[in-house]
C-alpha cells in the first residue's frame, strides 16, 4: 500500500469513489483486519475488506451496504459505526448534506452485518423534533460528558461544530418507509383560476426547510405562505389574494435543495 498526494493506493490503481469522499477505518467482519467504508457524493455507502494485513492492506473490490434489500442512499452520505444501542452489535449511523442523521440497528451478528430498517436521530424535547445541522452532517462520537455513552459532534456548511449530548440509550424515530411519500411534488393550486382564495399542496420526501412564496409576473415577491422546517408528508396552504390585482402569479416551493413552481391566475 502506497499514499501518494493524499490518494490510497494499492499496486497501480487507486481507491476512488467519487467525489466527496469520507472514509472510516473498521474491523467489519471481525477477523482482526481494517476494513474501510466510505460515504460519497452520489449517497452510497461502500464497504472495502481488507484482505491483506493490517500493515498492508489488500482491497480487491467494493460493495454496496444494503438495508431491506436496497442500497443504503443519500446525498453525500458521511458514515460511522458504533454499537449505538449497546446490543454488542456494530451498528451504522449515517449523515447525509441536508443535515440530518440515519440510525440503521445490526438485526444480523457483529461479524457479519444485516440492516432491515431505518431510524431518524431525534432530539429529546416534547414532541421530538429530528436531530439536525445546518446542511453537511460530517460527524464523530465521543464520550463528550464521560457518561459512559456516545455523543455526536458534528460540523455543518458554515463552519460551526455542533455537541449533540446522548441523554438515552437511543434515541431514534422509527420510519416505516412504505408510509413515506417517494418524491418531492408541487400541485396545481385549486382552484385556478380564483377569486379570492385558493389551496395549494405540495409533498415533502424527506425532513427539509420548506418555503412556499408568491411572486407578480415580473419576479418581484408578493407574499411568504410557508417557511419553516416539516417532516417528511402532504401538506396544503391557502392563500388569500384580498388585496392583490388580477393577473397571473407564481407560487414556487423550495425544500432543502429541491425547488420547483408553477403558475396561478387572480381574475377578479
Amino acid at each position: 500500500m502506497l499514499f501518494n498526494q493524499g490518494y490510497i493506493h494499492f499496486g497501480t490503481s487507486i481507491i476512488d469513489v467519487g467525489d466527496r469522499a469520507s472514509p472510516v477505518v473498521v474491523d467489519w467482519n471481525n477477523d482482526g483486519k481494517k476494513d474501510l467504508l466510505s460515504g460519497n457524493d452520489l449517497g452510497y455507502v461502500k464497504l472495502f475488506l481488507n484482505s491483506g494485513t493490517n500493515s498492508s492492506p489488500v482491497f480487491n473490490s467494493s460493495t454496496n451496504l444494503m438495508s431491506g434489500g436496497n442500497p443504503i442512499q443519500y446525498y453525500r452520505t458521511s458514515p460511522e459505526v458504533y454499537d449505538l444501542n449497546q446490543d454488542g452489535k456494530k451498528d451504522l449511523l449515517v449523515g447525509d448534506s441536508y443535515g440530518y442523521f440515519y440510525f440503521y440497528a445490526n438485526v444480523g451478528s457483529d461479524q457479519n452485518p444485516v440492516f432491515d430498517s431505518v431510524d431518524t436521530l431525534t432530539i429529546n424535547t416534547i414532541p421530538p423534533t429530528y436531530l439536525w445541522v445546518n446542511q453537511a452532517a460530517k460527524f464523530d462520537l465521543a464520550d463528550w460528558d464521560e457518561d459512559g455513552d456516545m455523543d455526536i459532534i458534528s460540523g455543518e456548511w458554515n463552519a460551526y461544530v455542533n455537541l449533540f449530548i446522548n441523554t438515552t440509550p437511543i434515541i431514534a424515530v422509527d420510519n416505516d418507509l412504505s408510509e413515506y411519500p417517494s418524491e418531492f411534488s408541487l400541485e396545481q393550486n385549486y382552484p385556478n383560476p380564483f377569486n379570492p382564495a385558493t389551496t395549494i399542496s405540495y409533498t415533502i420526501l424527506k425532513p427539509s426547510r420548506v418555503n412556499i412564496s408568491i411572486y407578480d409576473i415580473t419576479g418581484q415577491l408578493v407574499t411568504i405562505l410557508v417557511n419553516e422546517f416539516q417532516n417528511p408528508g402532504t401538506y396544503s396552504v391557502k392563500w388569500n389574494s384580498e388585496g392583490w390585482n388580477s393577473g397571473v402569479y407564481l407560487y414556487r416551493l423550495t425544500a432543502g435543495e429541491f425547488t420547483t413552481a408553477k403558475k396561478c391566475i387572480i381574475v377578479k
